[in-house]
């Protein structure tokens, strides 16, 4: 049984990129289905089995039922709670999300099992940072210290 790095994933980017970019990324998934409404500027991503799994990578899923995300701007932070990965989340899973789509990705994660946090930030494919903090004292040097594990 892993242990789960859960936390949050924002994307960062032009509206059409970030649609494109997430469409992508739940794409292997065939419980999930996709609606736009009002013109395109609602993007309803719809599970049947209450999470999404982000193609490309090693175990990495965003649980919920429904994801909205709103296209009502030209540029974008769109940030999904939520995010689990199997163990960590590793940087190289999202390269190539954002050098295909022109999104900046920004991920942090907390490990109660392992007690460390994760801070990984890409633009245009590459990794700026991916910092796995640990700590003499988690469970009080850490919000949220009861995430993941």
């Amino acid at each position: 049984m892993a242990n789960w790095a859960e936390g949050t994933i924002k994307l960062r980017g032009r509206a059409e990129n970030i649609a494109s970019a997430l469409e992508y990324m739940f794409s292997e998934d065939k419980s999930v289905t996709v609606e736009k409404k009002y013109d395109g500027e609602l993007l309803l991503f719809k599970s049947a089995d209450s999470c999404f799994y982000i193609k490309g990578t090693r175990r990495a899923l965003i649980i919920h039922d429904t994801i909205e995300i709103w296209l009502d701007d030209d540029f974008l932070i769109v940030e999904l709670d939520n995010f689990k990965q199997a163990w960590s989340a590793i940087s190289a899973n999202y390269q190539e999300i954002s050098s295909k789509f022109d999104v900046d990705i920004k991920i942090f994660t907390f490990e109660m099992g392992m007690e460390f946090t994760q801070e990984i930030e890409i633009h245009k494919g590459v990794v700026v940072k991916d910092i796995v903090q640990t700590y003499d004292n988690y469970s009080w040097e850490v919000p949220f210290a009861s995430l993941g594990g």
